[in-house]
């Protein structure tokens, strides 16, 4: 099994400050910042906001090109193997032969105000898949998005196809919900995808560089450097996904716990954003490149693990998806999910991945 490769940078300052992406609000507290993030609308006054530090890169305000080229100062290795489930308890990977199990659950108030909730069908239906269009100008058609192919040179020679990174490194699950410890925060998640992409032959550098403490405004223009470093490395890289942990609260304050069962054990809902220059405004042309890729995850991952996924955003927006022709930003469960949760979301996602970058490799 190829070595994973991993760096880790610079720490940054925490502030919470957020504003709407697709308009300007008022600037949210510390406390008010944690609870929000990428979401959509539930039929139930859930919060609806798709939200960004405020003041900083915005991505209807960030339309210069991305970067400098220098990158934030690596400071130490992360190493976060061990938050990874070990594989003799995982349950097998589904494959086309062995379908998996999937289960929904049931609405289940779990107390202090948590509500565990399957929201996979919370979209409109096209087809297999579900998808929230929050676009003013622009229609979505899967059925042709799904006729067009990504524009991605796939290789399963081991040579890096895959970059994953954090614009929000800190952001962790139940119990902790920001923290540096990468065994504790999204960057396990990675590993888990990471994991499954390399069991599967496909070539993976994991970033774990810490973008958002201890400064968070500020996030989305480091990892932009992080990914333009990356990228000149390795300039094999196709796909690029931004792994992020969401929050989803109502205006009553209870918050949701987005869960699946799958071969009889829980993992968290994932969703995908995939951006669009709706208004032309963005400098972001690559957005329909972008969304081949998306439409065939979320079509990949109904048919691998239904109901594994949330509906596909497709927002307009550009969080650094501008940056390659396969870029996406990849929400796994929100703070109220277990690790384990988002761990094993994790690892169903990357077979996701792999499945469908090994098709554009035939």
């Amino acid at each position: 099994m190829r070595k994973i490769w991993k760096t880790a940078g610079a720490s940054l300052v925490l502030a919470a400050a957020c504003a709407a992406a697709a308009m300007r609000l008022p600037a949210l507290s510390a406390s008010e910042g944690a609870l929000f993030a990428a979401g959509f609308a539930l039929p139930n006054g859930t919060v609806h906001a798709l939200l960004q530090p405020a003041g900083e890169d915005d991505t209807r305000a960030q339309q210069s090109a991305a970067a400098p080229s220098q990158a934030p100062a690596s400071s130490q290795t992360a190493s976060s193997e061990a938050a990874v489930s070990a594989a003799s308890s995982t349950p097998p990977a589904a494959t086309s032969s062995t379908p998996a199990v999937t289960q929904r659950v049931a609405d289940t108030d779990l107390g202090d105000q948590i509500l565990e909730t399957d929201i996979s069908e919370n979209g409109t239906r096209q087809g297999d898949i579900y998808v929230s269009n929050k676009n003013t100008y622009h229609s979505l058609d899967v059925a042709q998005v799904l006729s067009e192919t990504p524009p991605l040179d796939i290789r399963l020679d081991g040579t890096p196809m895959v970059l994953l990174y954090h614009t929000h490194t800190t952001e962790a699950y139940a119990g902790v919900t920001r923290t540096r410890d990468p065994s504790q925060n999204v960057v396990a998640v990675g590993d888990a995808v990471a994991k499954s992409l390399e069991a599967a032959g496909i070539g993976v550098i994991h970033d774990t560089t810490i973008h958002d403490d201890p400064v968070f405004s500020g996030s989305y223009t480091r990892s932009a450097q992080t990914m333009e470093k990356n990228l000149k490395q390795y300039p094999t890289i196709q796909v690029t996904l931004d792994i992020h942990r969401d929050t989803m609260t109502t205006s009553s304050g209870t918050r949701y716990k987005p869960t699946v069962i799958v071969n009889g054990k829980k993992a968290c809902q994932i969703m995908i954003i995939s951006g669009c220059d709706d208004d032309g405004t963005l400098g972001f042309p690559n957005w329909e490149e972008n969304l081949r890729l998306a439409v065939r995850l979320q079509q990949g991952a109904a048919e691998l693990f239904p109901n594994l996924m949330r509906p596909l955003n497709f927002s307009p927006n550009r969080y650094n998806e501008q940056m390659t022709p396969g870029s996406l930003l990849v929400e796994f469960g929100t703070e109220v999910n277990t690790l384990d949760e988002a761990v094993y979301g994790g690892e169903l996602f990357g077979q996701v991945l792999a499945q469908e970058l090994k098709k554009l490799a035939q």
